[in-house]
């Protein structure tokens, strides 16, 4: 039950939804339909290229972290968790490093700038390198 003077929407049969651009349902209201023409079969083949595309796309990505990452090889288990696993440790071991480091600099009176201090991830993206 509706209060408000401006009518209740009105279904449309599905030949006219397909040839409509706009349905107006009150006088501020439009909306515009969205046509499809592609039958179920190219719908498909779209999703599933897409779908190729994507994983593409996160194999590349895990093949540039196995570059990166020198306790990987190309002839080892290359599964997702070894590489996320294998990754994790070196960049501790870098962490780590990058604070005897700094250590060895204050102990021998060299001043280490505040950007090369390792400060943790920060909530608001300014630690991510684009």
């Amino acid at each position: 039950m509706s209060i408000s003077n401006t009518p209740e929407p009105q279904a449309l049969p599905d030949a006219q939804v397909q040839d409509a651009s706009f349905v107006t349902s009150g006088k501020q209201n439009k909306k515009k339909v969205k046509s499809s023409t592609l039958s179920e079969e190219q719908k498909k083949a779209h999703h599933i290229a897409s779908e190729q595309k994507r994983r593409e796309n996160i194999r590349a990505e895990f093949d540039k972290i196995v570059a990166l990452t020198p306790n990987l090889n190309q002839s080892e288990n290359r599964s997702e968790l070894n590489i996320l696993t294998k990754s994790a440790d070196f960049i501790d071991q870098l962490k780590e490093e990058n604070v005897k480091l700094i250590e060895l600099c204050r102990q021998k009176g060299i001043e280490v700038p505040e950007e090369l201090i390792y400060k943790g991830p920060q909530n608001d993206g300014s630690d991510i390198v684009k």
